[in-house]
C-alpha cells in the first residue's frame, strides 16, 4: 500500500509540475505576442493566452473535434484559436461554463488563411478527410515556386491567431493549367494523435476586426 501511495505522489507531483510549466510557458507567449516580437506592435493588437488540456479528441473521423478542460468561467469562448507546443490546432466553436469544444484543422469545416514563409503567397487551407498529417493549401498561382519543407503560416487575418504561427511545411504541389492555381500538399507540424496540452488565444481586438470583415462590400 505504501508503495502505492508513492507512485500516486509521485504521479501527482509530476502533474503539478506540468501545470506550472505550462502556465510559465503562457506567460511567456503573452510577453513574446505583445512585446512586437512577432511584427506587429502592443497597440494594434493584444492576445491573452490561457492554458488548456484536451480531455477528448479524434483523429480519424470526417469531422474531428476536441474537448477542453476549460469553458467560459476561464475567459475560453467560440471562435478563440487554439495552438500546441508543434503548432496550430485549431479554433474553438462551442463552450460550456467548464468545457470547450475545438475544431481542429483535420475538420471537413477548417479553413485557414495562411502563408507561405518564403515569399508571403496566400491562400486557403483544409483537410480533404484522408489523413490527419496532411492538409491542402489552395489558391496559390500556377507562377510561383515551391520549395519543398517551405513553412506554412497563419496570416492573422481573422483575428483568430497571430500572423506567423507555424501550420506546417510544405511538402510537394500540384498545378491546374485550367484555374491557374496549384495544390500545396502541407504536411502538419501539430500531432493530432497525440494532443495534450495547449493554449488558447484571446484577441481582445477581434470584434473591432469582425466589424470591418462583416461590412465589407455593404
Amino acid at each position: 500500500m505504501a508503495s502505492v501511495n508513492n507512485s500516486y505522489a509521485k504521479y501527482m507531483g509530476l502533474k503539478e509540475e506540468n501545470t506550472r510549466l505550462m502556465e510559465e510557458s503562457a506567460r511567456l507567449k503573452n510577453r513574446i505576442l505583445n512585446s512586437g516580437g512577432m511584427k506587429f506592435s502592443k497597440s494594434r493588437i493584444h492576445y491573452e493566452v490561457r492554458t488548456a488540456n484536451a480531455i477528448k479528441s479524434t483523429h480519424s473521423l470526417g469531422n474531428n473535434y476536441i474537448i477542453l478542460n476549460k469553458g467560459k468561467t476561464s475567459g475560453i469562448y467560440p471562435q478563440q484559436g487554439v495552438i500546441g507546443p508543434e503548432g496550430v490546432v485549431g479554433i474553438v466553436s462551442q463552450c460550456s461554463d467548464h468545457y470547450s469544444k475545438v475544431i481542429p484543422l483535420i475538420h471537413s469545416q477548417s479553413l485557414i488563411s495562411c502563408k507561405l514563409a518564403s515569399n508571403s503567397y496566400f491562400g486557403i487551407l483544409k483537410w480533404e478527410g484522408k489523413d490527419d498529417r496532411y492538409a491542402i493549401l489552395d489558391d496559390i498561382p500556377n507562377n510561383v515556386g515551391i520549395n519543398e519543407n517551405d513553412s506554412i503560416l497563419t496570416r492573422g487575418g481573422s483575428g483568430a491567431f497571430p500572423p506567423n504561427e507555424l501550420i506546417g511545411f510544405a511538402v510537394k504541389s500540384e498545378k491546374n493549367e485550367s484555374s491557374g492555381f496549384q495544390s500545396i500538399t502541407v504536411r502538419l507540424a501539430t500531432n493530432f494523435k497525440k494532443i495534450d496540452n495547449v493554449y488558447v488565444l484571446e484577441n481582445s481586438n477581434k470584434p473591432e476586426l469582425d466589424s470591418l470583415i462583416m461590412g465589407v462590400g455593404k
